[in-house]
């Protein structure tokens, strides 16, 4: 044969194999094809093709027949009830099958899989609840449902709820249903948040609400309480007999997570999640159960939550649990943040379409927390707050005194179970509880204690009175001494005086201190003095007005080129400022001056003590101080100042010679406290301090720095006396320079001495008497 007679016979043959014109090509060793070739080649390939329809399409019709033929079924169509064993058996046994159940042939091993799968994936049939009549008994009474389902057996609810409890309950029911925002606060560890956890499962298995979130402290905690919902639906025997439509589902994917993204129910994926990442759950949503596929969410009180949105579904229930820490509880600008998340976040984030539902459950820890500002109607009041105390009332307090005398007792004789103590509240029970009343009659242990009264008594001494009366009482207490004060309430501290006028009240002085910062530049308060330790800032300022005192990048040693024409500026603004004094008995008024000026000579001490001495005259005294805070301020200088010629001491305050001159020292903790707390008193009375005017936005900015340090504890020590602990939380300089006024009047006699405001109390009634003070002036 030629070899175009090969090649024609090699075409036909690859085009018989349903092979491909490269195949045919490389076989060729690469060569081009001839257009004879290839025209032979395709249309050889074509009538293959067609012969391979042809057979399909008869194979096809041949099943067809063979399916019609045959008695085997499939399994029911959608939303068709299926078979049940008495009708597969009979079946089998020849007899009718079920109309609803189409016949066909045999299956081939991909639609054998894809059922195999489908069957894998379903959750099968839902029974009917066990107890219909309970679940609806418990539909509207949320009281019932817990009492039903979650009281006993290790579940959520150890006992029955006191005669207190069923008010709240009563009451979380009809927020729950009618919307609005309720307030409990419960002793810590009796029940409040249990209940709210029943509540919340309560609305969402009866469709009372849709979408809850959970609100904590931290994200931990409330993940911690959806964890609990989520292992009770799917653990709950007496649950899921009543409410399987929820139970089953999530038992379904209780070992396999993964079968979450495919558990289906009659063909249709549920859409039930665990989402870790967003830590939230949403419940099975099965066709013909109207009430499932609720959501449950979890967050932190410090986390972001505004336009919380899932699946289109917004929240409609928030639960609010404990939203504090004891250290947020104890910083005022923590409270505050807490404070203006929960009124605009998260009461924001429901649909406009439907009254949002709010719960929040707390314990007070600190005075002003977020427990007492929820709890006061008056910033609140849209707030309803129920408040239980652990005791209601008390018995006699002799009593119980003696009580815990026992139980020291038994502790010095390390009687871990308190066998006298015991003895003695059995035998004295009657006496000790007459007249008492406490919240649950049932909390108490009863194999150590006869009653709840008794169970009181051992946490008050285990706890101590202030955090017993915190979080059984409800009634949070400050530590001695401790206070908390807002730039709000020390800018209202006007005293309608007109700015350039001093008040009639204050006529022992007026002084000016001049506080130094590298920053800030200098702060100065011109302050007049009155009879009971009465201040009143007459003006303030700060130099330069704006920017920085130098020029940022200056060498420190060219600091003082910028800091000494700085305090003269200074020096001459104060001393040419004149007030006016009203006049005695009608008269008319007398003009008043600036008497001495104080700087701060903590920073750059060597060019403020330079500057002061330059400035200093008999008719104008100009000195420079410095504070300590209470370690380090040296009471052995103070006494030893007290006796040293030319020198003087004070109230935590003291003159004293260095190699920069004199220079008045003083406890810097000691008068900040002095200073704060003169705004707690009303303007122009005893020991307090005011501004002129009347408005009172007009001195916010100073007052903010006023607030700038909190005090947030004050202990005795045995080597320092008192000890105060501040916090500082921004710009102070105002604040320094407040105090600033007052150690400077202090030191030059214009503010009243302990000893002075002792002599107007009665006899009896008068305090230690402390140094008088003495101003030794120059020359």
């Amino acid at each position: 044969m030629t070899d175009a007679t090969n090649s024609i016979e090699l075409v036909k043959t690859f085009a018989a194999l349903g092979m491909t014109e490269g195949d045919l090509r490389s076989y060729l060793g690469g060569r081009q094809l001839t257009d004879a070739e290839v025209s032979l080649f395709r249309q050889l390939r074509s009538r293959r093709k067609l012969r391979d329809a042809v057979e399909r399409e008869r194979r096809r019709k041949e099943r067809e027949e063979e399916a019609a033929a045959s008695e085997l079924p499939l399994s029911a169509p959608p939303g068709a009830p299926a078979a049940t064993d008495a009708q597969v058996s009979a079946h089998l046994a020849g007899t009718a099958w079920p109309d609803h159940f189409p016949k066909r042939g045999p299956m081939s091993a991909t639609e054998r899989t894809h059922r195999f799968r489908a069957r894998a994936r379903e959750i099968g049939d839902i029974p009917a609840p066990q107890d219909p009549e309970r679940r609806a008994r418990c539909r509207d009474s949320l009281l019932a449902f817990g009492r039903e389902y979650c009281l006993g057996g290790g579940l959520m609810l150890r006992r029955e709820p006191a005669p207190r409890m069923v008010g709240f309950v009563d009451a979380l029911q009809e927020t729950i249903t009618h919307g609005g925002n309720r307030h409990v606060r419960w002793p810590r560890g009796k029940g409040k948040s249990t209940w709210l956890k029943v509540a919340a499962l309560w609305a969402l298995v009866y469709g009372w609400r849709r979408f809850v979130v959970i609100i904590s402290a931290t994200k931990p905690m409330a993940e911690e309480i959806t964890g609990e919902l989520w292992r009770f639906v799917g653990e709950s025997e007496l649950f899921a007999a009543d409410f399987p439509e929820f139970a089953l589902p999530v038992r379904d994917v209780a070992l396999t997570p993964q079968r979450s993204r495919i558990q289906t129910y009659r063909g249709k994926l549920t859409h039930i999640l665990d989402n870790i990442r967003y830590a939230y759950k949403r419940f099975a949503s099965l066709d013909g159960y109207e009430n499932t596929g609720g959501i449950i969410a979890a967050r932190g009180a410090d986390q972001a939550i505004r336009g919380l949105n899932i699946g289109s579904v917004r929240p409609d229930f928030i639960f609010i649990d404990d939203p504090q820490t004891d250290e947020s509880a104890r910083s005022r600008d923590q409270v505050d943040k807490i404070e203006q998340r929960i009124q605009s976040a998260l009461l924001g984030l429901g649909d406009t379409d439907r009254t949002i539902a709010a719960v929040m459950a707390s314990t007070p820890i600190e005075p002003d927390d977020i427990s007492e500002r929820y709890a006061d109607p008056d910033r609140h009041g849209e707030w309803l707050t129920t408040t239980e105390r652990l005791v209601v009332e008390w018995g006699p307090e002799a009593w119980a005194q003696r009580y815990l005398e026992e139980i020291r007792l038994d502790n010095a004789l390390g009687d871990v179970l308190l066998t006298r103590s015991r003895r003695f509240y059995k035998l004295h029970r009657a006496e000790i509880e007459r007249g008492t009343e406490v919240m649950d009659p049932g909390d108490f242990d009863p194999e150590l204690e006869v009653s709840a009264y008794q169970h009181a008594l051992n946490r008050l001494h285990v706890m101590k009175r202030k955090a017993f009366d915190s979080e059984c009482q409800m009634r949070p207490t400050r530590s001695q001494g401790v206070f908390q004060l807002h730039a709000g309430k020390v800018a209202a501290a006007v005293n309608h005086t007109p700015y350039g006028v001093v008040p009639p009240q204050c006529d022992q002085g007026i002084v000016c201190f001049c506080d130094v910062n590298a920053i800030a530049g200098l702060r100065w308060e011109i302050m007049a003095f009155g009879a009971g330790r009465v201040t009143a800032t007459l003006a303030y300022g700060k130099f330069p007005e704006r920017g920085r005192l130098y020029p940022e990048g200056t060498p420190e040693s060219a600091i003082p080129n910028y800091l000494a024409p700085a305090m003269r500026a200074v020096f001459d603004a104060v001393r040419s400022v004149t007030f006016r004094a009203p006049g005695a008995d009608g008269a008319a008024p007398t003009e008043r001056r600036v008497e001495a000026i104080c700087f701060d000579g903590g920073w750059q001490t060597e060019t403020v003590a330079v500057v002061c001495r330059e400035l200093d005259t008999r008719e104008f005294p100009v000195c420079w101080s410095r504070g300590y805070d209470t370690r380090n301020y040296s009471r052995y200088h103070e006494e030893k100042a007290a006796v040293t010629a030319g020198l003087k001491a004070g109230e935590y305050c003291h003159l004293w010679q260095t190699a920069h001159g004199t220079y008045l020292a003083f406890c810097a903790d000691y008068w900040r406290e002095v200073s704060q707390s003169s705004y707690l008193a009303a303007p122009l009375t005893p020991s307090s301090s005011s501004f002129w005017g009347d408005d009172s936005t007009l001195h916010y900015d100073f007052a903010a720095e006023v607030c700038a340090e909190e005090l947030v504890g004050k202990e005795r020590s045995s080597r320092y006396g008192y000890v105060w602990t501040w916090k500082k939380r921004g710009d102070n300089h105002f604040g320094d320079a407040h105090y600033g006024c007052m150690v400077f009047g202090a030191i030059r006699g214009n503010f009243d001495a302990v000893s002075k405001l002792a002599a107007t109390l009665p006899p009896g009634n008068q305090p230690k008497r402390r140094k008088r003070y003495v101003w030794k002036r120059k020359g």
